[in-house]
Formats: structure tokens, C-alpha cells, sequence
């Protein structure tokens, strides 16, 4: 009987060391994934700043001008001119004679 109760008394034994090596390997597998992600944390961190930095900049006025004037092909405000038509010369061209006529009637008797 004495055999049995040391032969019980060693498998707890060896349960209970089984156990806290499966605890210490569950906790050194848990450690990795922290330090892989605080890595991954100070890269993403890292790029996140790259990418502010370079939006900034590229909102800045100066690059925002040269790339609408060299990209775009757009101008300064002054560079810009503007033709004026005389629309009654054109709208006189444009509408067909006998309208033209019964418009001129219309203004004589109005």
C-alpha cells in the first residue's frame, strides 16, 4: 500500500511540474508576441511620423503653387486674361433674320 501512495504521490508530482513548465512556456510565448508587437508599435509609430512630416510639407503653400503651376499648368491670378465679346454684336448675328425683324417691331411699339 505504501507503493501505491508513493507512486500516486510522485505522478502528482510530475502533474504539478508538467504544469508550471507548460505556465513558464506559456509565458515566454507570451513575452515574444509583447516584443514583436512593441516593434511593430515603434515602426508604425516611426512611419507615422515620416507621413505627417511629408503631409505637412506637402501642404505647404509653396509646394502646393509649384505643383499647381508645373502639374496642373495653372497660372498666377495676374498671368490670367480675360476677352470680353460683345454679346448684343453676337446676338444680333445669331438670330435669324425674321426674328431679328419682328424684335425690331416689338421695340417700336413698346
Amino acid at each position: 500500500m505504501a507503493m501505491k501512495w508513493m507512486a500516486a504521490v510522485v505522478v502528482f508530482l510530475f502533474c504539478l511540474v508538467g504544469i508550471e513548465i507548460y505556465r513558464n512556456m506559456e509565458l515566454v510565448k507570451s513575452s515574444y508576441t509583447v516584443q514583436k508587437l512593441q516593434s511593430t508599435r515603434k515602426n508604425l509609430e516611426k512611419e507615422n511620423g515620416d507621413l505627417k512630416q511629408k503631409l505637412s510639407s506637402s501642404l505647404s503653400l509653396r509646394s502646393l503653387e509649384s505643383r499647381a503651376r508645373g502639374d496642373l499648368g495653372l497660372g498666377s491670378p495676374q498671368e490670367i486674361r480675360f476677352m470680353r465679346e460683345d454679346l448684343l454684336h453676337r446676338e444680333s448675328k445669331s438670330i435669324p433674320f425674321p426674328f431679328r425683324i419682328w424684335k425690331g417691331i416689338k421695340e417700336m411699339f413698346s
